[in-house]
Protein backbone atom coordinates (compact mmCIF):
# COMPACT_ATOMS: atom_id res chain seq x y z
CA UNK A 1 0.00 0.00 0.00
CA UNK A 2 1.41 3.22 -0.79
CA UNK A 3 2.24 6.31 1.67
CA UNK A 4 -0.76 8.38 2.45
CA UNK A 5 0.22 12.37 1.50
CA UNK A 6 0.07 14.28 4.27
CA UNK A 7 -2.47 16.54 4.38
CA UNK A 8 0.30 19.44 5.45
CA UNK A 9 2.00 18.53 2.33
CA UNK A 10 -0.83 19.13 -0.39
CA UNK A 11 -2.17 22.00 1.79
CA UNK A 12 1.57 23.67 1.09
CA UNK A 13 1.40 23.01 -2.47
CA UNK A 14 -2.08 24.47 -2.75
CA UNK A 15 -0.81 27.61 -1.18
CA UNK A 16 2.52 27.91 -2.80
CA UNK A 17 0.62 27.48 -6.25
CA UNK A 18 -2.27 29.96 -5.09
CA UNK A 19 0.75 32.70 -4.38
CA UNK A 20 1.94 32.00 -7.48
CA UNK A 21 -0.44 32.61 -9.66
CA UNK A 22 -1.90 35.67 -7.64
CA UNK A 23 1.85 37.29 -8.21
CA UNK A 24 1.88 36.73 -11.69
CA UNK A 25 -1.80 38.03 -12.13
CA UNK A 26 -1.08 41.17 -9.96
CA UNK A 27 2.15 41.94 -11.92
CA UNK A 28 0.22 41.53 -15.24
CA UNK A 29 -2.75 43.57 -14.07
CA UNK A 30 -3.92 46.55 -16.23
CA UNK A 31 -1.48 45.82 -18.90
CA UNK A 32 -3.18 45.08 -22.45
CA UNK A 33 -1.38 41.81 -23.94
CA UNK A 34 0.72 42.54 -27.44
CA UNK A 35 -0.41 40.74 -30.15
CA UNK A 36 1.51 38.33 -31.97
CA UNK A 37 0.22 39.04 -35.17
CA UNK A 38 -1.45 41.02 -38.05
CA UNK A 39 -4.58 38.92 -37.68
CA UNK A 40 -4.46 39.30 -33.73
CA UNK A 41 -4.40 42.94 -33.74
CA UNK A 42 -7.60 43.06 -36.36
CA UNK A 43 -9.25 40.87 -33.93
CA UNK A 44 -8.27 43.09 -30.98
CA UNK A 45 -9.03 46.26 -32.49
CA UNK A 46 -12.54 44.74 -34.24
CA UNK A 47 -15.72 46.34 -32.32
CA UNK A 48 -17.90 43.57 -30.74
CA UNK A 49 -21.58 44.66 -31.80
CA UNK A 50 -23.77 44.50 -28.07
CA UNK A 51 -27.32 44.20 -27.73
CA UNK A 52 -29.40 45.92 -25.43
CA UNK A 53 -31.35 43.54 -22.50
CA UNK A 54 -35.07 43.36 -23.71
CA UNK A 55 -37.08 45.00 -20.78
CA UNK A 56 -40.72 43.76 -20.80
CA UNK A 57 -43.62 45.30 -18.00
CA UNK A 58 -46.60 42.06 -19.00
CA UNK A 59 -48.51 43.37 -16.44
CA UNK A 60 -48.31 47.35 -17.96
CA UNK A 61 -48.14 48.71 -13.36
CA UNK A 62 -44.62 50.75 -15.03
CA UNK A 63 -42.12 48.54 -13.21
CA UNK A 64 -40.14 46.07 -15.14
CA UNK A 65 -41.16 42.54 -14.86
CA UNK A 66 -37.80 41.59 -13.24
CA UNK A 67 -38.59 44.10 -10.52
CA UNK A 68 -42.19 43.06 -9.32
CA UNK A 69 -41.20 40.76 -7.36
CA UNK A 70 -38.78 42.98 -4.80
CA UNK A 71 -41.10 46.14 -5.40
CA UNK A 72 -44.42 44.47 -4.96
CA UNK A 73 -43.75 41.49 -2.89
CA UNK A 74 -46.58 41.73 0.50
CA UNK A 75 -44.36 42.66 3.78
CA UNK A 76 -43.77 40.23 6.31
CA UNK A 77 -45.37 41.18 9.33
CA UNK A 78 -44.77 39.11 12.65
CA UNK A 79 -47.45 38.95 14.93
CA UNK A 80 -46.29 39.62 18.83
CA UNK A 81 -49.60 38.34 20.08
CA UNK A 82 -49.71 35.25 18.39
CA UNK A 83 -45.81 34.49 18.58
CA UNK A 84 -44.69 31.23 20.78
CA UNK A 85 -42.51 32.64 23.19
CA UNK A 86 -38.65 31.05 23.20
CA UNK A 87 -38.84 28.11 26.26
CA UNK A 88 -35.42 27.05 27.12
CA UNK A 89 -35.04 23.48 27.10
CA UNK A 90 -36.17 21.59 30.61
CA UNK A 91 -33.83 18.44 30.18
CA UNK A 92 -30.07 17.95 30.74
CA UNK A 93 -29.43 16.66 26.72
CA UNK A 94 -31.24 20.10 25.83
CA UNK A 95 -28.91 21.84 27.93
CA UNK A 96 -25.94 19.91 26.76
CA UNK A 97 -26.72 20.84 23.13
CA UNK A 98 -27.04 24.71 23.75
CA UNK A 99 -24.15 25.41 26.17
CA UNK A 100 -22.28 23.10 23.52
CA UNK A 101 -22.72 25.16 20.50
CA UNK A 102 -22.46 28.49 22.26
CA UNK A 103 -19.27 27.38 23.81
CA UNK A 104 -18.32 26.39 20.04
CA UNK A 105 -19.76 29.67 18.95
CA UNK A 106 -17.61 31.50 21.39
CA UNK A 107 -14.44 30.00 20.69
CA UNK A 108 -14.67 30.58 17.31
CA UNK A 109 -15.23 34.53 17.67
CA UNK A 110 -11.63 34.20 19.48
CA UNK A 111 -9.95 32.68 16.42
CA UNK A 112 -6.72 30.61 17.64
CA UNK A 113 -7.25 31.85 21.52
CA UNK A 114 -10.03 29.52 21.46
CA UNK A 115 -10.66 26.02 22.09
CA UNK A 116 -10.36 22.85 20.30
CA UNK A 117 -13.47 21.09 20.03
CA UNK A 118 -12.22 18.43 22.70
CA UNK A 119 -11.94 20.72 24.90
CA UNK A 120 -15.22 22.41 24.40
CA UNK A 121 -17.06 18.98 24.59
CA UNK A 122 -15.14 18.15 28.09
CA UNK A 123 -15.72 21.27 29.50
CA UNK A 124 -19.45 20.96 28.74
CA UNK A 125 -19.60 17.67 30.17
CA UNK A 126 -17.80 19.04 32.94
CA UNK A 127 -20.42 21.48 33.70
CA UNK A 128 -23.46 19.99 33.08
CA UNK A 129 -22.31 17.26 35.57
CA UNK A 130 -22.50 18.94 38.24
CA UNK A 131 -26.17 18.99 37.32
CA UNK A 132 -26.80 15.44 38.13
CA UNK A 133 -24.98 15.75 41.68
CA UNK A 134 -27.73 14.90 44.21
CA UNK A 135 -28.14 16.53 47.99
CA UNK A 136 -26.29 14.72 50.14
CA UNK A 137 -28.40 13.46 53.53
CA UNK A 138 -26.84 15.11 56.93
CA UNK A 139 -27.13 14.24 60.17
CA UNK A 140 -30.50 16.56 60.65
CA UNK A 141 -32.67 13.72 58.77
CA UNK A 142 -31.73 10.82 60.79
CA UNK A 143 -32.74 10.15 64.23
CA UNK A 144 -29.62 9.68 66.56
CA UNK A 145 -29.79 8.04 69.84
CA UNK A 146 -27.76 9.68 72.31
CA UNK A 147 -28.51 6.75 74.94
CA UNK A 148 -28.63 2.85 73.76
CA UNK A 149 -27.88 -0.63 75.19
CA UNK A 150 -26.71 -3.57 74.13
CA UNK A 151 -30.65 -4.13 72.76
CA UNK A 152 -30.82 -1.34 70.84
CA UNK A 153 -27.45 -2.57 69.25
CA UNK A 154 -28.73 -6.07 68.53
CA UNK A 155 -32.17 -4.57 67.11
CA UNK A 156 -30.55 -1.99 64.82
CA UNK A 157 -28.18 -4.29 63.31
CA UNK A 158 -31.01 -7.11 62.87
CA UNK A 159 -32.96 -4.21 61.26
CA UNK A 160 -30.65 -3.14 58.56
CA UNK A 161 -29.96 -6.73 57.68
CA UNK A 162 -34.30 -7.28 57.33
CA UNK A 163 -34.56 -3.91 55.27
CA UNK A 164 -31.96 -5.75 52.97
CA UNK A 165 -34.18 -8.64 53.21
CA UNK A 166 -37.16 -7.36 52.55
CA UNK A 167 -36.44 -5.14 49.51
CA UNK A 168 -34.39 -7.46 47.59
CA UNK A 169 -36.05 -9.28 44.93
CA UNK A 170 -32.89 -12.78 43.86
CA UNK A 171 -34.94 -13.91 40.94
CA UNK A 172 -33.82 -10.37 39.23
CA UNK A 173 -30.81 -9.30 36.78
CA UNK A 174 -29.15 -6.66 37.57
CA UNK A 175 -29.85 -2.88 36.08
CA UNK A 176 -26.49 -3.04 34.03
CA UNK A 177 -27.30 -6.78 32.28
CA UNK A 178 -31.15 -5.42 31.73
CA UNK A 179 -30.22 -1.64 30.51
CA UNK A 180 -28.26 -3.82 27.92
CA UNK A 181 -30.29 -5.99 27.10
CA UNK A 182 -32.79 -3.11 25.81
CA UNK A 183 -29.66 -1.61 24.14
CA UNK A 184 -28.37 -4.32 22.57
CA UNK A 185 -31.50 -6.20 21.50
CA UNK A 186 -34.37 -3.46 21.53
CA UNK A 187 -36.16 -5.23 24.69
CA UNK A 188 -37.97 -2.16 25.33
CA UNK A 189 -40.49 -4.62 27.74
CA UNK A 190 -38.18 -4.80 30.07
CA UNK A 191 -38.06 -1.01 30.87
CA UNK A 192 -40.21 -1.80 34.19
CA UNK A 193 -37.63 -3.97 35.92
CA UNK A 194 -35.01 -0.80 35.44
CA UNK A 195 -37.90 0.90 37.77
CA UNK A 196 -38.61 -2.19 39.87
CA UNK A 197 -34.87 -2.08 40.43
CA UNK A 198 -34.98 1.85 40.68
CA UNK A 199 -37.81 1.33 43.76
CA UNK A 200 -35.55 -1.22 45.87
CA UNK A 201 -33.35 1.34 46.45
CA UNK A 202 -35.54 3.85 47.28
CA UNK A 203 -36.99 1.26 49.66
CA UNK A 204 -33.74 0.53 51.03
CA UNK A 205 -33.10 4.34 51.62
CA UNK A 206 -36.51 5.00 52.95
CA UNK A 207 -36.59 2.43 55.27
CA UNK A 208 -32.84 2.92 56.64
CA UNK A 209 -33.32 6.97 57.02
CA UNK A 210 -36.57 5.60 59.43
CA UNK A 211 -34.44 3.61 61.81
CA UNK A 212 -33.60 4.91 65.04
CA UNK A 213 -29.39 4.75 64.97
CA UNK A 214 -26.91 4.68 68.02
CA UNK A 215 -24.73 7.59 67.86
CA UNK A 216 -21.68 5.30 67.37
CA UNK A 217 -23.12 4.11 64.14
CA UNK A 218 -24.22 7.77 62.74
CA UNK A 219 -21.55 8.03 60.14
CA UNK A 220 -21.95 4.61 58.88
CA UNK A 221 -25.89 5.04 58.79
CA UNK A 222 -25.88 7.93 56.46
CA UNK A 223 -23.12 6.45 54.18
CA UNK A 224 -25.80 3.53 53.96
CA UNK A 225 -28.60 5.72 52.82
CA UNK A 226 -26.36 7.82 50.67
CA UNK A 227 -25.05 5.26 48.81
CA UNK A 228 -28.44 3.99 48.23
CA UNK A 229 -29.71 7.19 47.41
CA UNK A 230 -27.07 7.39 44.87
CA UNK A 231 -27.65 4.04 43.00
CA UNK A 232 -31.55 5.22 43.12
CA UNK A 233 -30.80 8.05 41.32
CA UNK A 234 -28.21 6.13 38.85
CA UNK A 235 -30.80 3.55 38.07
CA UNK A 236 -34.18 6.05 37.84
CA UNK A 237 -32.18 7.81 35.40
CA UNK A 238 -31.95 4.81 33.07
CA UNK A 239 -35.44 5.22 32.63
CA UNK A 240 -34.82 8.14 30.97
CA UNK A 241 -33.03 7.50 28.08
CA UNK A 242 -35.11 7.91 25.02
CA UNK A 243 -36.36 11.19 27.00
CA UNK A 244 -33.10 12.61 28.51
CA UNK A 245 -29.84 10.28 27.55
CA UNK A 246 -27.47 13.06 28.41
CA UNK A 247 -28.79 12.83 32.02
CA UNK A 248 -28.95 8.72 31.53
CA UNK A 249 -25.10 9.13 30.14
CA UNK A 250 -24.00 11.35 32.91
CA UNK A 251 -25.69 9.15 35.75
CA UNK A 252 -23.88 6.03 34.59
CA UNK A 253 -20.40 7.54 35.02
CA UNK A 254 -21.48 7.62 38.24
CA UNK A 255 -23.08 4.36 38.91
CA UNK A 256 -19.40 2.07 39.24
CA UNK A 257 -17.99 4.88 41.50
CA UNK A 258 -21.58 4.95 43.81
CA UNK A 259 -21.37 0.77 43.09
CA UNK A 260 -18.47 0.54 44.99
CA UNK A 261 -19.55 2.78 47.72
CA UNK A 262 -22.02 1.02 48.42
CA UNK A 263 -20.25 -2.21 49.27
CA UNK A 264 -17.90 -0.26 51.19
CA UNK A 265 -20.80 1.30 53.36
CA UNK A 266 -21.66 -2.02 53.87
CA UNK A 267 -18.26 -3.14 54.72
CA UNK A 268 -17.55 -0.23 57.19
CA UNK A 269 -20.90 -1.11 59.06
CA UNK A 270 -20.13 -4.90 59.22
CA UNK A 271 -16.71 -3.92 61.15
CA UNK A 272 -18.29 -1.29 63.66
CA UNK A 273 -20.73 -4.16 64.46
CA UNK A 274 -17.86 -6.94 65.06
CA UNK A 275 -17.06 -5.76 68.96
CA UNK A 276 -20.39 -6.49 69.62
CA UNK A 277 -20.21 -9.89 68.04
CA UNK A 278 -21.08 -11.39 71.41
CA UNK A 279 -24.47 -9.86 71.29
CA UNK A 280 -25.65 -11.76 68.49
CA UNK A 281 -26.79 -15.52 68.03
CA UNK A 282 -26.92 -17.31 64.62
CA UNK A 283 -30.80 -16.90 64.67
CA UNK A 284 -30.12 -13.51 64.18
CA UNK A 285 -30.59 -11.79 60.96
CA UNK A 286 -27.69 -9.26 61.56
CA UNK A 287 -25.29 -12.80 61.32
CA UNK A 288 -25.83 -12.28 57.54
CA UNK A 289 -23.92 -9.14 57.09
CA UNK A 290 -20.46 -11.01 58.02
CA UNK A 291 -20.60 -11.77 53.97
CA UNK A 292 -19.01 -8.25 53.70
CA UNK A 293 -15.96 -9.32 55.81
CA UNK A 294 -14.31 -12.17 54.48
CA UNK A 295 -12.15 -12.45 58.02
CA UNK A 296 -15.13 -13.60 59.49
CA UNK A 297 -16.63 -16.21 57.13
CA UNK A 298 -13.40 -18.95 58.04
CA UNK A 299 -13.22 -18.54 61.73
Amino acid sequence: MSEQISPKVVGATLVGFALVTGAYVISNFGETAKPTSFQQAAAINKTTVRSAITIADNDSNGIEDWRDEFVTAKPIVIDKDNTVPYEAPDTLTGRLGVNFFESLLRARTQGPFGGTNEEIIDNTVAILDKETAISLYGVSSINIMQEWDDQDIVNYANTISLILNKNNNPGMEGEMYILHDILNRGAEERMDEIETLAELYQGFRDDTLALPVPAFLAKEHLDLINTYNAIHEDIASMTEMNSDPAKTFLRLKRYEEDATGLYYALVNMTDSLIPYANLFTVEDPAVQLIVFNPDLQNP
